[in-house]
């Protein structure tokens, strides 16, 4: 007679039987792997609690990340748009004072020379060129 293994389910008497024998010992081996995996998996669905609550911390400071992220855009909008209009305001005069200086340059330009068609004025050019 065969003598069985200590963890083995199956009698001795059907180890012996050699076709009957392998068949419960393989079908034996199969209950300890399904055991082995039930064994797994409630160890698994055991953990399955405490990965969720460390998903939802995770969440919750992804969360507070994205509200300290919006409030910070909002500071750079409000921000933004206080500069905005002064910087504009800003742009328009010194595009109007460009306007200006370019009527005053003309007008300028124009008086000399009206200025130059006046008799007596080449005089007065070449003192001003000898006093420089």
């Amino acid at each position: 007679m065969a003598k069985k293994p200590e963890s083995s389910r199956v009698p001795s008497a059907v180890g012996a039987i050699p076709l009957v024998g392998d068949l419960v010992k393989s079908a034996d081996q199969q209950a300890r792997w399904m055991q082995e995996l039930l064994e797994q998996n409630a160890r698994l669905v055991g953990q399955f609690p405490a990965t969720i609550k460390s998903f939802n911390d995770a969440l919750e400071r992804f969360n507070e990340t994205v509200g300290r992220l919006d409030r910070a855009v909002t500071q750079i909008e409000n921000a933004t748009r206080q500069l905005t209009g002064p910087l504009e305001r800003v742009l328009r005069a010194t595009t109007d004072s460009q306007k200006q200086l370019a009527r005053l340059q003309s007008t300028i330009e124009r008086s000399i020379g009206a200025l130059g068609e006046l008799p007596g004025f080449g005089v007065l050019k070449k003192l001003r060129n000898a006093d420089q």
